[in-house]
């Protein structure tokens, strides 16, 4: 995919120059302005509607210092019952140039500017005072507001922090993409800190919901090319689509995994079946018209999530998890963001609290 931004802007109280030295070598032709705040930006963005207002910020390119929390609990983590894997996230980039259209970043940010973080001194001082306080084993993901590698050709980011996290005593990296670009990362040697996350669905899906991001081929071949450079590697098949004709099609992914894959080569696996918050739907069908995967049958849970109703989901769960029985049987696995029911039924651990999981997770690493 070739990345192209209509403005680009960087503000003025940026002190590291890495990220924005990287940009202007990659966008040597085009300017890059200089502004005191996101305020200057706001009259680029088209607000004629959802649709405007989202395609019109993906191509607006800011670069600013990032002032929040560094790190944070997943985003996706919810209330109750459900069980969540104990993933915390840095928020180096907020957008994605990336369009999926189970995406749930059309519903949930209120800036629609691809927005790259430049401070890293400051967030890698943050991570080292957490790196000494906490005393487990944490991932720690990039990818969670933005897709880990969609703009690492362009930015290097990655280069810092694979470096840095090589280093750690009780953090790994992870990098969750639907990108190929895979070629900075080849660059560092990870130390065994780093876990490249491919999220991967069927061709089919790939080339129709998917959009701009790479085949599933380049990511699989992305996946055996990191491995031999010393990188660990997970995956997510997530979000899974109910359709006609999805068992077929969820089977060959299976069999393709199998082919390439050797049984304890892959990390981890997390499977996860499409849900969304409360407005995605309309968002979605306004910006790729014809769009069908909202027009299932749908219930909404306790945390306002919309589902597929139980019995399908434990169709499709039951077929998932028996086809990765058979290609890996011993393969950690997780489901994001189900309850207690889902674990009881479906894995042969059953955590008691998110840690526990987070250790069920990790345990091919540490």
């Amino acid at each position: 995919m070739s990345i192209a931004f209509e403005h680009i802007f960087i503000d003025r109280d940026v002190s590291d120059l890495r990220i924005p030295d990287h940009v202007t070598e990659y966008f040597s032709d085009q300017e890059i302005v200089e502004v005191d705040g996101f305020e200057e930006i706001k009259k680029f963005i088209d607000r004629k509607d959802s649709k405007s207002i989202i395609n019109s910020g993906k191509k607006l390119l800011y670069l600013n210092n990032y002032k929040g929390d560094v790190i944070k609990y997943c985003p996706a983590k919810s209330p109750g019952e459900y069980l969540c894997c104990d993933l915390h996230t840095i928020n180096l980039m907020s957008n994605c140039v990336f369009n999926c259209a189970y995406c749930i970043l059309q519903a949930c940010l209120t800036n629609p500017v691809m927005q790259v973080h430049c401070n890293l001194d400051r967030i890698f001082s943050e991570l080292d005072k957490f790196d000494d306080n906490v005393n487990q084993t944490i991932r720690i993901c990039t990818g969670e507001v933005a897709d880990s590698l969609a703009l690492d050709n362009i930015l290097h980011q990655n280069e810092y922090l694979v470096n840095y996290f090589a280093n750690c005593k009780n953090l790994y990296l992870e990098l969750k993409t639907k990108s190929s670009a895979i070629e900075n990362l080849l660059k560092v040697d990870p130390k065994g800190r780093t876990v490249v996350s491919f999220s991967l669905n069927p061709e089919a899906i790939v080339n129709k919901i998917e959009l701009h991001t790479s085949s599933l081929k380049d990511r699989l071949l992305a996946a055996r090319q990191l491995i031999s450079a010393g990188y660990h590697v997970a995956f997510n098949i997530d979000p899974v689509l109910y359709y006609e004709g999805w068992k077929q099609d969820y089977g060959e992914l299976f069999v393709t995994l199998k082919e390439q894959f050797e049984p304890g080569e892959i990390a981890w696996m997390h499977l996860g079946l499409l849900r969304y918050i409360p407005g995605l739907a309309g968002i979605a069908r306004q910006r790729f018209p014809g769009i069908k995967i909202f027009d299932q049958e749908f219930v909404q849970g306790p945390d306002r999530k919309y589902r597929y109703p139980k019995p399908i989901r434990d169709e499709i769960y039951a077929f998932l998890y028996e086809s990765l029985g058979e290609w890996d049987l011993n393969m950690p696995r997780y489901s994001c963001v189900e309850q207690s029911a889902h674990w009881r039924k479906f894995h042969p651990h059953i955590p008691e609290n998110t840690a526990q999981v987070n250790k069920q997770v990790l345990q091919r690493l540490i």
